[in-house]
């Protein structure tokens, strides 16, 4: 395995990491506030630590921004149909 390789495989475990905790975020049975505010304190900056140092080849920090993005903007659609 050649360091490059290395190098891809721990940023792919960082971001399997980030699904997982994105997944405990979405859990309905965490109910404690204190829990998510620090989920998502360390969802955060699992994403930016992948931004920053995995931009290139295999884009992890690109996956990982996509999949935070429903959280940190609550992403959801609240329409009724109407346009306007």
């Amino acid at each position: 395995m050649t360091a490059q390789q290395d190098y891809q495989e721990k940023g792919e475990m960082l971001l399997e990491q980030v699904y997982a905790a994105l997944n405990m975020l979405g859990d309905e049975k965490l109910v404690d506030a204190s829990c998510r505010a620090y989920l998502h304190g360390q969802v955060y900056g699992l994403v930016t630590a992948l931004r920053l140092f995995f931009p290139g080849p295999g884009n992890l920090g690109e996956k990982a921004a996509l999949a935070l993005r429903p959280v940190l903007t609550e992403h959801k659609c609240q329409c009724d149909g109407d346009e306007g």
